[in-house]
């Protein structure tokens, strides 16, 4: 990539000003660029992954707070109809990034791309999103969203005299959405490196109904009861998160995703499972050891010997849970 790459210009036609601009410009890297310019791990789909995950939980999060008279079916639809991917494609036009970004490798003219099913923009919209996420926070990530595209879309249809109050599927609903977004905001943030493909394995298995048991032994009473103290603690962990998550968000809704992703860790995610559930992935696609522990595991250059120790524990662990 040039060097002389300046961020400002898709900062001003984004409105947000980037702490690190090195995670705005992984957005915009699309992996035909990535194998263009020989660095083919560094492209943008782990931050598309992310993306598309937060845009669903912001979109829910919004429909069934000030849509709760429809129904679950409805609501569904509402969030397919705002991320279709030719509207995500337009808005991407319409903030100016589709004639410059993202930076491609590709032969084919971009008005070409442009219409086409699956193409580069709505995956670099959806890194963008992530981006965002990850740079500013949810709540920024959450205000860019209804701004650009759900308050446009759906204004017209708001109807702030009806009652809000939410059903048992809706809460379910946002309960299933949020725990994929604390999922996947923990698996990009701990298991550096690896693809979108072994992310979403990983995901699939944090987010398995015996592992939502799990999570609703883990958690203690007192713990739910600080949060939530009108209420028996619930079986359903959907239900259960989507609570915790509206409670924090009647007293400050600008970390009330932020304290939902520490409560589920806290109580719910062992790191070293997790990790090592990623390491025998990563060693079944032929991931060398000493990649892993610099990549994944963050281990840098001179704390390498502590890596591999922290490696060998967690195959003991493997053992032991083959066992």
């Amino acid at each position: 990539m040039s060097d002389n790459w300046d961020s400002s210009r898709v900062e001003q036609k984004i409105s947000i000003n980037f702490k690190y601009d090195e995670t705005l410009r992984l957005a915009l890297i699309h992996p035909s660029y990535a194998k263009l310019i020989e660095e083919p791990e560094i492209d943008n789909q782990r931050l598309t992954y992310l993306g598309e995950t937060m845009l669903n939980l912001i979109i829910v999060d919004y429909i069934c707070d000030n849509f709760s008279h429809f129904q679950v079916g409805k609501l569904k639809a509402l969030r397919d109809k705002l991320t279709e991917s030719d509207r995500l494609t337009k808005l991407w036009y319409d903030l100016q990034l589709g004639e410059s970004y993202p930076f491609l490798g590709l032969k084919e003219e971009r008005h070409r791309l442009r219409v086409k099913q699956s193409n580069p923009f709505e995956k670099a919209f959806k890194a963008l999103v992530g981006a965002i996420y990850i740079d500013r926070g949810f709540s920024q990530a959450r205000n860019w969203l209804q701004k650009h595209l759900i308050v446009p879309l759906l204004k017209p249809y708001l109807k702030p005299e009806l009652s809000r109050d939410s059903s048992v599927k809706q809460i379910e609903l946002l309960g299933n959405s949020l725990l994929e977004g604390v999922a996947v905001d923990y698996l990009y943030r701990h298991i550096l490196s690896a693809s979108p493909t072994r992310l979403k394995s990983l995901a699939k298995k944090l987010t398995a109904k015996d592992s939502q048991s799990k999570y609703v032994a883990q958690i203690p009473d007192a713990a739910w009861g600080e949060i939530v103290s009108n209420e028996n603690k619930p079986k359903s962990c959907k239900t259960l998160l989507a609570k915790v998550y509206l409670n924090l968000n009647e007293s400050n809704s600008k970390s009330s995703f932020r304290k939902v992703s520490s409560f589920m860790k806290e109580y719910c995610f062992d790191d070293d499972e997790i990790m090592e559930r990623a390491i025998s992935l990563l060693l079944k696609d032929g991931k060398p050891q000493k990649w892993i522990i610099h990549n994944v595991m963050g281990y840098p250059s001179n704390k390498y010997n502590e890596g591999r120790e922290k490696f060998h524990e967690l195959q003991k662990l493997t053992n032991k849970l083959d066992d």
